[in-house]
């Protein structure tokens, strides 16, 4: 009878806590939608990978094949195909906000440790019946009412960012459905924005380290 080592039998349950604290973390999903050139599209869906989003939301974004084994191509970069064709990525399609908006918020919120405030940081009066926690959808964009990306303005529960057109930003409708807004600070001369994908990689790279309770902001005012 073979039986397992101690050092083998912590290191196994380790391995099992290390999986079960990254299932209990935040998540963070991508909502596409009216995204123009295919680089950017394509650059979208490898940081989408890199930073741990798991399910990617596509609206509308009919010139571009999210399809890794369509027959004319597809604009899944090759590094993706086998992940998503195994689901461990996985893409839904919408032909309109409205439905990927109604599927966020029917997502459950309770996969996560919430404060009281909800999911969606809404506060409830004593005499008031609480809400349905829902996922909130956060914008990128530059608006008055936006939270600078370094005070990590995420509530505890997971997150649907959506980010807007690379010329004319987000439209009226995208920010319509949105909880709230992230800027990005610039400290230069340059430019007004930046890139999609620039600024997609850095919120993504930001709440993936806040989602491990990393302490990013004690790095960042060293």
């Amino acid at each position: 009878m073979m039986m397992s080592s101690p050092s083998t039998s912590s290191g196994q349950d380790q391995q099992q806590q290390q999986q079960q604290q990254s299932a209990n973390r935040p998540k963070a999903y991508l909502i596409l939608t009216n995204i123009s050139k295919r680089q950017n599209v394509k650059n979208l869906l490898q940081l989408a990978a890199a930073y741990g989003v798991q399910t990617i939301f596509v609206v509308g974004q009919r010139a571009f094949e999210f399809d890794p084994d369509a027959e004319g191509g597809t604009d899944v970069p090759s590094a993706l195909q086998n992940v998503i064709r195994s689901g461990k990525i996985k893409i839904i399609k919408f032909d309109k906000l409205e439905q990927c908006v109604q599927h966020v918020k029917s997502l459950p919120c309770d996969d996560v440790t919430v404060n009281t405030d909800g999911c969606d940081g809404t506060k409830n009066k004593n005499d008031e019946k609480p809400k349905k926690r829902t996922i909130p959808i956060l914008g990128v964009e530059i608006d008055d009412s936006a939270v600078n990306l370094e005070e990590e303005p995420f509530t505890t529960s997971s997150i649907a960012f959506m980010m807007g057109n690379e010329g004319s930003g987000m439209t009226e409708k995208q920010m319509s459905v949105c909880d709230g807004f992230i800027r990005i600070s610039q400290y230069g001369g340059g430019t007004a924005s930046l890139n999609v994908s620039v600024a997609a990689g850095l919120v993504l790279h930001r709440f993936f380290h806040w989602s491990r309770g990393d302490d990013v902001k004690r790095y960042c005012n060293v």
